[in-house]
């Protein structure tokens, strides 16, 4: 009995012990603590008193140290487990809102606070442990969705605060726009068109780069970038690069800020034409390839174009992925300047010998060469006469034998054929070749046989509209034309001449290249007339002969 009247009498006195140590503690008072020990759930503290207190391990960032004196807070008088529970977060909240009440109302209007969430209306802020709010509407450049700005850190604007309740509205927008408007002035005092202005690379678009020049963000248009005509961006400025730029516009009624980067240096193309004149040779290094040419960098910040076409003299257009390389050192000329269009046009076949000049001196007309088919098309097949030219072998003079339908076809690329020069046409940088000439043609053949006023005999192979034509021995056909089928008019040439119907008449001539042979019934009728009259004239006498007989002639009697 004695020892449990001894134990609560124990007890009484120490509750009255802790009771009294407490009475000089307020709650909600922030207070400083010493660690004393620290459990796997919480951190001991002495706050001075004969009885220690607890704090939940939970509100520590960071795992702290016995010895260190940290801010706490008494939320309430009741105890748990015979202590009294502190709280540190709550100290530093407190803290925090005096010190952020004191900036205010020493007439701090911006604050620095990270995101912590978001919400159905704003985003939750942290600033020096005070959860402010910030309305979607105020979000400015604040990413709100998917709460893709979590632990970012910005500067906002304070727009009003509730003291009583301790809540504090912020707003990024108003912040934005009053750095922009300083911007602007700060702009405005310190800087003209053609100042030079630090600016920080922020991002790539397809027509720039936009650049960080204070909180705006000024543009650095792609045809500012250099004085080149082709690059890539990413091998002249870097994002995150810190570089000078030249001011070129300012538009504070539309907010925009043109920049310049080439403008730093001098304009390549203002003395070109002092510099470079056509039939110079010059040096330069391949920068880009394409289908219809190459652009050759002679110094930096100008290039030239080497079109396909001035690359050789005997090809007319080449492949120049096949042909050039990027980083190619190449020797040029000069062909032509236009400074105000800013462009230099280059030859390279201009600075090599032309086979062409000596072509007609190395393979006169007439010369007889055997080469190999270089390519079979439908109109005929080139054929190599040297290394660098090719000749030309029309289908029209592959063979004499116009019975051929498709001469060509006998032919395939890398035969050897041998052949005739015909024609060179240096200026066109043509020649055309013959196989057909390297014997003679079967109409000079018939051309010595049927001279003109040859008589001949035939059959009618055809009538048509503008003649008659007539099949010879061995099987040559001739054409009557229709001014030569009669001495008389005929209003209709298909009454008079039928298909199979013998025929003489007289040969006018042969044309070999047109293989054409030309033929007369009027010319052999007014020959045969010539003779009767002739014959008549010769056997009487000029006395005896009258005007009967001659009518009769005439006529046919």
């Amino acid at each position: 009995m004695s020892d449990a009247r001894e134990r609560t009498d124990e007890r009484i006195s120490m509750e009255n012990i802790a009771k009294n140590a407490l009475e000089s503690i307020q709650p909600r008072k922030i207070l400083k603590g010493e660690i004393v020990t620290i459990d796997n759930d919480f951190v001991y503290v002495n706050v001075g008193t004969k009885s220690d207190g607890r704090v939940s391990l939970e509100e520590f960032k960071t795992r702290p140290s016995v010895g260190d004196v940290i801010d706490i807070m008494l939320l309430n008088g009741r105890m748990v487990d015979g202590m009294y529970i502190f709280s540190h977060d709550a100290a530093l909240r407190e803290k925090g809102w005096h010190t952020f009440m004191e900036a205010v109302k020493g007439g701090a209007q911006h604050v620095t606070g990270t995101v912590i969430t978001s919400s159905n209306k704003g985003v939750m802020v942290d600033v020096e442990g005070i959860q402010a709010f910030l309305p979607f509407s105020h979000a400015g450049d604040v990413k709100v969705k998917n709460n893709a700005s979590a632990g970012l850190t910005f500067t906002f604007k304070v727009k009003s605060v509730d003291e009583k309740k301790k809540s504090v509205l912020l707003s990024r927008r108003e912040y934005l726009d009053e750095q922009k408007e300083k911007f602007w002035n700060d702009l405005a005092s310190n800087f003209k068109v053609g100042d030079r202005i630090t600016g920080k690379v922020a991002k790539f678009v397809d027509f720039g780069v936009f650049v960080d020049i204070g909180g705006v963000e000024g543009l650095l248009h792609k045809n500012d970038i250099t004085w080149k005509r082709v690059f890539k961006k990413k091998n002249i400025i870097k994002v995150g690069e810190e570089r000078e730029f030249v001011i070129l516009d300012i538009n504070r009624a539309e907010g925009k800020v043109s920049l310049g980067l080439k403008q730093l240096a001098d304009d390549p193309w203002s003395h070109i034409d002092e510099k470079y004149h056509v039939g110079d040779r010059v040096s330069g290094r391949v920068v880009t390839i394409v289908n219809q040419g190459v652009f050759v960098e002679v110094e930096d910040g100008v290039e030239g174009f080497l079109s396909a076409h001035e690359v050789s003299w005997t090809k007319k257009m080449i492949s120049t992925k096949d042909t050039f390389s990027k980083g190619q050192i190449l020797e040029v000329m000069v062909t032509g300047i236009d400074p105000r269009e800013r462009k230099l046009s280059l030859g390279l076949k201009q600075i090599l010998p032309n086979p062409w000049d000596t072509i007609q001196q190395r393979f006169p007309v007439g010369t007889v060469l055997t080469r190999p088919v270089k390519k079979v098309v439908s109109f005929g097949m080139f054929v190599g006469v040297d290394d660098e030219i090719d000749g030309l072998v029309h289908l029209s003079d592959i063979s004499w034998d116009d019975s051929m339908k498709d001469p060509v076809t006998a032919y395939k690329a890398g035969d050897q054929v041998e052949f005739k020069i015909l024609e060179i046409r240096r200026e066109e940088m043509k020649i055309s070749c013959g196989i057909k000439q390297l014997t003679r043609s079967p109409w000079e053949a018939i051309r010595e046989k049927y001279p003109p006023r040859t008589r001949v005999s035939g059959v009618i192979s055809g009538v048509v509209q503008f003649g008659v034509f007539v099949k010879l021995e061995d099987d040559i056909e001739g054409l009557v034309h229709v001014s030569e089928v009669s001495r008389r008019k005929l209003d209709n040439i298909e009454d008079k001449f039928k298909v199979g119907d013998p025929v003489n008449a007289v040969v006018l001539g042969v044309d070999v290249d047109r293989k054409r042979l030309s033929l007369s019934i009027k010319q052999l009728e007014m020959a045969e007339e010539k003779e009767e009259l002739s014959k008549v004239l010769n056997n009487a006498s000029p006395s005896r002969v009258t005007i009967g007989d001659l009518i009769k002639m005439k006529q046919g009697e």
